[in-house]
């Protein structure tokens, strides 16, 4: 089906479409940045054109000239620059090309302010790094590992609604679920009301990175879905504030961990609570055994890569802004991607073919759920040209959606809480003809 996907970072349509997330609107700052392509909103070229970049420093809406503009431009497979240039009464231009395809990314900040803007050239033309040559041979050993852990619930709590307007229309469970010693699946576990056997379908949340519990997804819930939070590391949830506190330091700078053989990673023990939470999602009584959503940004969006390379049964996934991909491109003098563990400034991270068993690419490769994917042209995390890199070998049904205007911090928080209900009731209809 054909999405048509709807903007949620600007109101009144955040509103509109997202009335529950009670999002509050942040007036304009008095000066700002402002970069824009200024010949091509989409902020998409051919290789060998020029993108040329508009600056502006803007007090009250106004062009405000003599304020000294650092700028930072990066480039696929080029040298970082560094430069400065001195804000005008009329917009400033620094033009640049791609002669491969790849992204470029101008950042400019002036005193405390700062923006950027990237660009893409012929970015369907990008093509990844090759797999490791035994990524199938690893992971078919890893899920024959799991699978002589039993699907074991071990906690099934249910709990007080976070938001008193869902009572009576939603119950929600503290959820842990037997996996890898130690770290099991935790979530929260939200369902309609009475939901009947067998009719509802089923949506999984995965988290980006950090350290925390998991969120009840309650509104997910109310739209009549089995509504599935899942942490990132296996977490107890609703602990005191010093128990997270405690683990973040435990797990502190965790993405950036290096392991001697690739089974010790701690995002290969996250993939397989990736694979252990859709097992135990589709045990469930309620679900209709037809429809199986999966989303995530960042980390979750890599998360959500990996759900629809390892798990045939999905139906729709949705990665947002997904780090994690082309980690190898770094090698090839792409921008390396989040969280940088291959590089070629260092012979360690050259040589670290152990991270390249946790690549979205490689999972892209093996799904054929319908995806959505988003990406930020400026981001600096889950990079552009790593985003394209997996949705080009995407191997199912696939739409992407761009923000020329954003980065990681915007492009990742995306809910899609109108695709989401448009693709079930899509596929609900389909099947009643």
């Amino acid at each position: 089906m054909k999405f048509h996907p709807i903007r949620i970072d600007r109101q009144p349509e955040y509103d509109k479409l997202c009335p529950e997330w009670k999002l509050e609107e942040t007036p304009p700052p008095r000066e700002r940045l402002a970069i824009t392509t200024a010949d091509r909103a989409d902020g998409t070229f051919r290789c060998g054109e020029t993108v040329r970049f508009s600056i502006e420093y803007l007090r009250d809406g106004k062009p405000l000239p003599g304020r000294k503009l650092h700028c930072r431009l990066q480039r696929d497979f080029h040298p970082e620059e560094t430069f400065d240039l001195l804000s005008e009464e009329t917009p400033v231009f620094r033009e640049t090309t791609l002669e491969r395809p790849g992204f470029v990314r101008l950042q400019v900040t002036a005193e405390n302010l700062s923006a950027a803007r990237g660009a893409g050239f012929d970015p369907l033309d990008i093509r990844p790094a090759p797999d490791v040559e035994d990524f199938d041979a690893f992971w078919d050993a890893e899920r024959r590992k799991l699978a002589r852990i039993p699907v074991q619930v071990l906690r099934m709590e249910k709990v007080p609604l976070d938001d008193p307007a869902y009572e009576g229309i939603v119950d929600c469970y503290d959820v842990q679920v037997r996996c890898t010693d130690g770290e099991p699946v935790s979530g929260f576990l939200a369902l309609p009301c009475g939901a009947a056997p067998g009719t509802l379908p089923a949506y999984v949340f995965f988290h980006g990175a950090g350290v925390r519990p998991a969120f009840q997804p309650l509104p997910w819930a109310a739209h009549g879905m089995i509504a599935f939070n899942v942490n990132a590391h296996g977490l107890p949830n609703r602990e005191s504030e010093e128990f997270y506190k405690e683990a973040s330091r435990r797990l502190e700078n965790y993405p950036a961990r290096l392991y001697r053989t690739p089974e010790e990673s701690l995002f290969v023990r996250m993939t397989l609570r990736v694979i252990r939470a859709l097992e135990y999602i589709k045990t469930r009584p309620e679900y209709d055994g037809k429809t199986l959503i999966v989303h995530g940004g960042s980390q979750g969006g890599y998360q959500t890569l990996a759900a629809a390379g390892l798990d045939p049964d999905i139906s729709l996934i949705i990665p947002n802004a997904p780090a994690m991909c082309n980690l190898a491109g770094a090698l090839e003098g792409r921008t390396p991607s989040w969280p940088f563990t291959v590089r070629l400034e260092s012979e360690e991270l050259r040589n670290n073919r152990n991270a390249l068993y946790c690549d979205g690419v490689a999972f892209a490769r093996r799904a054929k759920a319908q995806a959505l994917f988003t990406v930020g042209f400026s981001d600096q995390a889950a990079v552009p040209s790593s985003v394209y890199a997996a949705y080009n070998v995407y191997a199912g049904e696939k739409q992407i959606m761009d923000f020329p205007d954003l980065g990681h911090e915007t492009s990742v928080f995306w809910t899609a809480e109108a695709e989401i209900v448009q693709f079930i009731r899509t596929k609900q209809q389909s099947s009643e003809r």
